[in-house]
């Protein structure tokens, strides 16, 4: 069974090079915002979450902090330019 990996970023190429990169190593979910991370987290398993930091709405930061209460033991990455 292959690792859900959830990649949230506001560019969509960043999106796709990402899912083209690894779908074949690891089951690949992507979000265009935190709102849209937290609906595939509710209905995926996901080991690890992968955010860039400048997103409109909110900060990879906030969006890492508001999910670690009801999932603490995922691994989280913040991506920053």
């Amino acid at each position: 069974m292959q690792i859900g990996v959830l990649y949230v970023d506001d560019e969509v190429n960043n999106l796709n090079s990402f899912k083209a990169a690894f779908r074949r190593d690891f089951n690949i979910h992507t979000a265009q915002s935190a709102r849209e991370g937290r609906k595939i987290l509710e209905a995926e398993e996901i080991g690890v979450i992968i955010t860039d930091q400048r997103m409109p709405g909110e900060t990879g930061i906030e969006f890492l902090e508001s999910i670690l209460p009801v999932y603490p033991d995922t691994i989280r990455i913040l991506l920053t330019g």
